[in-house]
């Protein structure tokens, strides 16, 4: 399997669009690692994490074609991890040629019903008759091909189930964990109580080493630090597991070589755009 991070950022990306904080200019003069667009990942060239504003250039700066991804693993609507519109540009003028037809959205109702209330009337009815919704339920497995996954709920949201995923192929388990807070203990009691083994997990990090309540929409250090040291005990992440944190905002954040430093004492490695895995 092979993971590939595309974008590593919070909604507002890392520099923020219109900030000009000493974190934001120090991370455009710096450039390199420490610029970051809003979270996204694509598994094996076929399967989307999330759809920002910035996929096109994800597209671009990676080499990844659209026309050829299957699947689509939507988190939840906010912006930053669902842009509809863009979805037009698979009309008729806009997409030829195209190697897969149809992209199947793994989502809640609020995605979709998102989807067709902004684009209803505005992309072309063959279009959408070759976009598939499928609406997924929490702690019930589902194949998307070759792909078994598993939605879990995510802390995000009020009035919205946000989901995170475990995702499996080939013998290889990666767990998707953004953005979510602490987890809920029926997360903790599904995974424990299936005697899951991660290969990756990939967890949010937005607020760093920010003090953050657990019940809280996001997670800091010391919250992945003890979702680590829980799921180690029951087995579920061992020494082979991949440990990745995601998912920075600009505000109270430092830079990537700061990053490095605060995830380091947590065994864990930070993320960047473009950064690709192999497992």
């Amino acid at each position: 399997m092979k993971f590939k991070y595309l974008g590593t950022a919070a909604a507002e990306g890392f520099p923020a669009v219109f900030c000009n904080c000493a974190y934001c200019n120090a991370a455009r003069q710096k450039g390199g690692k420490n610029i970051r667009t809003r979270s996204q990942a694509v598994i094996d060239e076929d399967m989307l994490i999330d759809f920002p504003p910035d996929t096109y250039a994800h597209a671009l700066h990676n080499g990844l074609n659209l026309g050829r991804i299957k699947h689509l693993l939507v988190t939840h609507s906010h912006m930053d991890h669902f842009f509809p519109q863009e979805f037009e540009m698979r009309g008729i003028c806009f997409a030829h040629d195209m190697p897969e037809k149809e992209i199947t959205v793994y989502c809640n109702d609020t995605v979709k019903d998102l989807f067709f209330h902004i684009n209803t009337g505005k992309i072309h009815e063959q279009v959408l008759a070759n976009i598939r919704f499928v609406t997924v339920e929490t702690f019930v497995p589902f194949q998307a091909g070759e792909y078994t996954v598993t939605a879990l709920p995510a802390r995000h949201t009020q009035g919205e189930q946000s989901l995170i995923f475990i995702i499996e192929k080939d013998g290889k388990v990666v767990l998707y964990g953004n953005d979510t807070g602490y987890f809920y203990e029926e997360v903790f009691t599904y995974i424990e109580k299936h005697g899951i083994r991660f290969d990756l997990i990939s967890l949010d990090c937005t607020l760093v080493n920010n003090s953050v309540p657990d019940t809280g929409t996001h997670m800091g250090v010391d919250q992945v630090r003890r979702v680590t040291e829980r799921w180690t005990a029951a087995g579920a992440v061992t020494d082979k597991t991949v440990k990745y944190v995601t998912h920075f905002s600009h505000n109270g954040n430092p830079l990537q070589a700061e990053l490095v430093k605060s995830a380091k004492k947590i065994g864990f490695c930070v993320a960047y755009d473009g950064e690709e895995i192999l497992l």
